[in-house]
């Protein structure tokens, strides 16, 4: 029962149209105040603090959020994704109930409809129906649930689907869901017989066939800027679940581990910050714009940062500022916001900034930070950098570059690099493909270029030179070093 800094930030707010407190837990008018909120604009439902602010707390706490969180989602129609956790506070517990604004308004609790109006929770009436169906109305025609052309149920992963099915029927555990197709339709993704934007987003098989910009990028930089060279550039084109997966795999490599051992015990830990830059990447997942051709998702990993940039700008009413405290989350794409809370990938509604920089503190990190630059958000973890500050670069050089042309390289060092380690042969490699895209090159320039100190790649230069695969010609000051004519010929032959 963690995450007691939440109830704090909590309690130095005013009960409102997103917040209120309760001493009791009366579920009856727990449900009422709760589906108000999803008809709202969301909120925080705190139990077991009265409306002075007083620390109540409640008896069994597990027990009781346990059986709130299956009431409130058998009682609420239609489904809502709702986040119940028991959090201990200033050694008592309470209880802490969030939601999202609803996309398939209006809600209902016993065939009521609750709406929120300043800090009272009211019965909707009859002139107030009308515009929660508009809305109702508008969110049925955003991108999201708009239809992909062409677009079959062999081309959605099963596999995925299945696993999100057996996690919706934990969280709501009277659903009756006959098969696969029966379970998209019964939340949206399947529309008068087509697949949604969101549906594919979340689980095509090749979603990029259908929707290109849904691909993710991440770049690995061997200094502090971007430019023409770089480490590693990887693009990540499966579904939502395949990429953050694979995603997390590649960041446990590039960010590296460290090794403690205590007595016989030997732990590892991670590099970074892993809550904190899984909730960033999954925020800018859920929250970009992929209804441009333009949209973007980049990781950009830099020697003393890490930057994760999507296309989308904040929602009008969001500044950055807010993202700091607790704050109105405006889903941009509440279809695939609600899978992946219902896969458990989000595990708290709307406190996904806030434990960022928990998370970040508590590794010992320096805070996030957002910034908006036109239509575009950037969220910047100071000193979250890669593990990888001295092995060069290797697309950068490449880009332009045949593979056969690469291939011939490699055939020509054979003779030097018997018996000598991979990164030693991998350095000497790049040394010859930089000359051959760019003859001419001094050691220094050479060295910046692919981030070699210069007296180790003066080692390398004289083996090759040695081997006459290079030579310097010009004059000393100003010349440079060339592939010999013997090298250029074995690889352009």
């Amino acid at each position: 029962m963690e995450n007691s800094f939440i109830i704090e930030n909590l309690l130095q707010q005013s009960e409102g149209v997103r917040l209120e407190f309760k001493a009791k837990p009366d579920l009856d008018t727990i449900a009422k105040v709760i589906t108000s909120f999803i008809n709202t604009q969301g909120g925080d439902l705190v139990v077991g603090i009265d409306d002075n602010k007083n620390i109540i707390g409640v008896e069994n706490a597990n027990n009781l959020a346990t059986e709130l969180q299956h009431k409130l989602v058998e009682w609420i129609k239609p489904t809502a994704p709702i986040s119940v956790q028991p959090i201990g506070y200033k050694r008592k517990d309470v209880i802490l109930i969030s939601v999202w604004e609803g996309a398939k308004k209006p809600y209902q609790y016993k065939g009521t409809i609750y709406n929120r109006i300043g800090q009272a929770t009211k019965a909707t009436t009859a002139d107030k129906l009308p515009k929660l169906i508009s809305q109702r109305k508008q969110s049925d025609f955003n991108w999201e649930r708009m239809p992909v052309l062409g677009a079959e149920l062999s081309d959605l992963d099963t596999a995925e689907i299945k696993q999100t099915i057996k996690l919706y029927k934990e969280y709501k555990t009277d659903a009756k869901i006959d098969d696969v197709e029966d379970f998209l339709i019964q939340v949206g993704l399947l529309q008068n017989g087509n697949i949604t934007n969101a549906c594919m987003v979340l689980f095509g098989k090749n979603p990029i066939r259908f929707i290109p910009q849904s691909r993710i990028r991440l770049t690995l930089y061997p200094a502090k800027t971007s430019g023409n060279q770089f480490i590693d550039d990887k693009m990540f084109e499966g579904n939502i679940f395949k990429n953050i997966t694979a995603i997390f795999e590649y960041l446990d490599i590039v960010y590296g581990k460290s090794l403690t051992v205590k007595g016989l015990t030997r732990t590892d830990k991670p590099n970074y910050p892993v809550l904190a830059l899984r909730e960033g990447i999954l925020n800018a997942m859920v929250h970009r714009d992929y209804n441009s051709i333009k949209g973007f998702l980049q990781v950009s990993i830099y020697s003393d940062r890490t930057e994760i940039s999507n296309y989308g700008a904040l929602p009008d009413g969001i500044t950055v500022a807010d993202l700091k405290v607790e704050h109105h989350s405006i889903l941009r794409n509440p279809d695939i916001a609600q899978m992946c809370f219902y896969r458990k990938y989000i595990e708290m509604l709307g406190t996904g900034t806030q434990r960022m920089i928990r998370d970040c503190r508590e590794n010992k990190f320096k805070s996030p930070a957002w910034k908006q630059k036109e239509n575009t958000t950037t969220v910047i973890f100071p000193g979250v950098s890669h593990n990888r500050k001295n092995e060069g670069t290797t697309k950068g050089i490449t880009e332009g570059i045949s593979k056969g042309v690469v291939t011939k390289v490699e055939g020509i060092t054979e003779g030097i690099t018997e018996g000598i380690t991979k990164d030693v042969k991998d350095k000497i490699q790049k040394i010859l493909l930089v000359l051959y895209k760019e003859g001419g090159l001094r050691t220094v320039d050479i060295a910046s270029l692919i981030d070699i100190p210069v007296k180790s790649l003066e080692r390398y230069i004289k083996q090759l030179r040695d081997s006459e695969i290079i030579e310097y010609r010009g004059p000393k000051r100003t010349g440079g070093y060339y592939l010999t004519k013997k090298a250029e010929t074995k690889i352009n032959q």
